[in-house]
């Protein structure tokens, strides 16, 4: 196909659809986890499912055949976090207003990614935290894995702890799963064997179906029923409560909210720039560093096609503002399709194309084992933090944010909140230690509006 110049990537047809493939089972944890954290009073979970599956089939369309890149625009709990506790809670916007600021930031991004602001701010950002960054994202992916397989649970005060797995029931035979789906993927890369991630996952949802369901019988067959997502109910939910809602009464309800206080007015600008900061900033740093960890950084450590992949992702939030979903960002899971061979736009296409058949059947994501995604997502995990050890350690105005951000990025499921606060953690210590020449000017200006969005709003 010539629109994604399969021989020139050196890859193939049946290559790329099988990374688009297991890009999106590894995601399609976050077709139930995003809408349950939002969904309530003012949205259902049905709305919230369609809104998610149309804005990522957009954006992958646009990643695929625009950037050409097999990156994939799916939902962030760390974004999704920010629309619910920041614009919902903290400032007091209902659903369809908090998705009409969304917009406005959205078309801000749009402006930032057309003229090539995102590979600006990230040339602004200190090697040690660019390496920060990629070990925090592994240690997310990871924590995730971990978490879904149900080997770590959450205690009420936000700690971690391991799982009781004394009694041999579904938690821990999901446990073994996963860690046997982390040993296949790893002999099979071991051996030289094609897609190993793919393989994988077939080998371990085998594995969690057939000996769950009639060897040890932990597995209820009652779940494997298929039921059509039915345009009566699911997307007459959508219609009704999140389309275009961000237009219809969210300007309305925001603008008219609006008083003539110069507070009132620069908290309300600042909160645009900044949620579109936070959306280019979160994409920016997955990009890089799922592209650093493939190879796929120049000589001079950039990215060529960053400009195209961020107006594909700002395309998909200005979107989903009006499709009745929250921010979208480049998922992490991303590394999926990249450790599956996947080289070129054909594998955002094919993720793209089974949201849009994931929205028709909406108990599809259930359909995959936690345990299954979760050993992708480990293996994933692991191999992204390697570069934790190109930190300079012996230089604390660096290793100290770059620690920050490690612990921050999967300790508070928000990429965003880890690169920003390592960012103006950057600036104090460098300040407090005279290295002026360690701070750049645009790098300040970022820390300086990301302080006032965390201290000021």
């Amino acid at each position: 196909m010539k629109v994604f110049d399969l021989q020139g990537n050196g890859t193939n047809f049946i290559a790329e659809i099988l990374a688009g493939i297991t890009t999106f089972i590894t995601m399609s944890y976050l077709l139930v986890q995003c809408p349950a954290m939002l969904s309530g009073d003012l949205v259902s979970a049905p709305t919230l499912y369609i809104a998610i599956c149309l804005t990522c089939c957009v954006g992958c369309l646009a990643m695929g055949f625009w950037a050409r890149q097999p990156f994939v625009v799916g939902p962030s709990i760390g974004l999704f976090a920010y629309f619910s506790s920041v614009l919902m809670t903290d400032m007091k916007y209902d659903y369809s207003q908090a998705l009409a600021v969304v917009f406005l930031a959205s078309v801000v991004f749009v402006v930032l990614s057309l003229t090539g602001f995102g590979g600006i701010i990230y040339s602004s950002i200190p090697g040690g935290l660019k390496n920060g960054i990629s070990a925090g994202l592994g240690l997310y992916i990871a924590l995730i894995g971990l978490k879904n397989s149900g080997f770590l649970v959450t205690s009420e005060n936000g700690s971690f702890s391991l799982a009781d797995l004394s009694d041999y029931n579904l938690q821990l035979f999901n446990v073994l799963i996963m860690f046997a789906g982390v040993i296949i993927i790893g002999l099979l890369k071991k051996f030289g064997l094609p897609f190993p991630t793919l393989l994988g996952l077939v080998a371990s949802c085998a594995l969690y179906y057939g000996v769950g369901i009639y060897l040890i019988r932990v597995v209820d067959k009652s779940a494997l029923h298929f039921q059509l997502g039915g345009f009566n109910e699911n997307f007459g939910a959508w219609y009704g409560e999140g389309f275009l809602k961000s237009l219809t009464t969210g300007i309305g309800g925001v603008l008219g909210g609006l008083t003539l206080d110069v507070k009132a007015i620069l908290t309300f600008i600042i909160t645009i720039i900044v949620s579109a900061l936070f959306n280019a900033t979160e994409s920016t740093g997955v990009i890089y560093a799922i592209a650093k960890n493939n190879g796929k950084l120049d000589d001079n450590g950039n990215f060529g096609a960053l400009k195209t992949s961020l107006s594909s992702n700002s395309i998909a939030s200005v979107t989903g503002s009006l499709m009745g979903c929250p921010m979208v960002a480049v998922a992490p899971e991303s590394a999926a399709g990249f450790s599956a061979q996947g080289k070129s736009g054909l594998t955002a296409v094919t993720a793209g194309v089974l949201f849009l058949l994931a929205s028709f059947f909406a108990p599809v994501a259930t359909f995959i084992p936690a345990s299954v995604t979760s050993c992708i997502l480990v293996y994933l995990g692991v191999n992204m933090m390697g570069a934790v050890k190109d930190i300079d350690f012996g230089n604390i105005g660096d290793s100290v944010p770059a620690l920050l951000i490690i612990v921050l990025i999967p300790f508070t499921s928000s990429i965003v909140d880890g690169i920003a606060l390592g960012i103006i953690l950057h600036i104090v210590i460098n300040l407090l230690m005279l290295n002026f020449k360690a701070i750049k000017p645009l790098e300040a200006v970022i820390a300086v509006l990301f302080g006032i969005s965390y201290f000021y709003i």
